[in-house]
């Protein structure tokens, strides 16, 4: 695991996610709540009891509107539930003496907050949305969909909200536990983590993988970050390989003479989606 990424599996990390979920105060947004406000798209189970016939599944169609039996076409986004059920039950009164109405919150669609870019687990699908059934911030909200993967460039994310970007740094809030980025999140918002370029480093070293690139990333920074040689690489045949396709450029740099002499032997810069090649020693 690079340096980078380490703070991803800290005690310090994992402790500062607990304490987070803790004290963070998350007031419950139940859908089966009376105040719970329908939207768009949410799924409504309609209930008129002693007349089946009546019950109904029902989409909240996009333009907040939807259709029921008797009733025809309401507006049913923007209401709560509870101004919902007393709406129909008066509507149904008019056919149905004491006609008693239950609205049931099915399936919510209507709150949806987006992830995109380095989220979840490695190896693992995650979900690119969720729906906000209670209030939520954001380290809880990452804790749900898996965390941020190593691939993630944690400096660099933002919350996408209507026309707002709003930079957050990852790395603050969750090493260093900086709470001003700790956003509450709101229905639509999206949560981006852009992916970082990467260098790959392979061959005779102890961690063979991916380092995430910087300015001033050099081929022995890379090695070491995947932890070194091994005992049986060739220090002095290292190749870089650049660019795309088939016809790859290829750059030999000796690193044990610029790990002895670097005034002499300067080392080299990397490009983003450069791969290192570590040989092994031929005797």
């Amino acid at each position: 695991m690079t340096r980078c990424f380490r703070w991803l599996v800290t005690l310090p990390t994992v402790t500062l996610l607990l304490w987070s979920l803790s004290v963070s105060p998350i007031r419950a947004q139940n859908p089966d709540s009376k105040n719970f406000i329908v939207g768009p798209e949410d799924v409504l189970e309609v209930l008129v009891w002693d007349n089946k016939d009546l019950n109904q599944i029902v989409f909240v169609r996009p333009d907040g509107k939807a259709s029921l039996p008797l009733v025809g076409e309401i507006q049913a986004a923007g209401k709560t539930v509870q101004e919902l059920q007393n709406y129909l039950a008066a509507v149904y009164a008019k056919t149905i003496k004491s006609a008693a109405v239950t609205v049931i919150i099915k399936e919510i669609k209507s709150r949806p907050v987006y992830f995109v870019g380095g989220f979840g687990k490695p190896g693992v699908i995650q979900p690119g949305v969720i729906q906000l059934t209670r209030d939520l911030t954001l380290i809880q909200a990452i804790a749900l969909v898996g965390g941020l993967t190593p691939s993630a460039d944690p400096e660099k994310g933002f919350v996408l909200r209507k026309e707002k970007v709003i930079p957050v740094d990852f790395t603050k809030l969750m090493q260093t536990g900086d709470l001003s980025q700790n956003l509450k999140l709101e229905p639509g918002d999206s949560v981006v983590a852009p992916l970082a370029d990467l260098v790959y480093v392979q061959g005779e070293v102890k961690t063979p993988g991916a380092v995430k690139y910087m300015q001033d990333l050099t081929v022995l920074m890379a090695i070491s970050q995947v932890g070194g040689f091994t005992p049986r690489a060739a220090g002095g045949r290292v190749d870089i390989l650049r660019g795309k396709g088939e016809k790859k450029e290829r750059i030999r740099v000796d690193v044990d003479k610029v790990s002895r002499a670097p005034e002499e032997n300067p080392d080299v810069l990397l490009k983003p989606n450069d791969i290192v090649l570590v040989p092994q020693r031929l005797f």
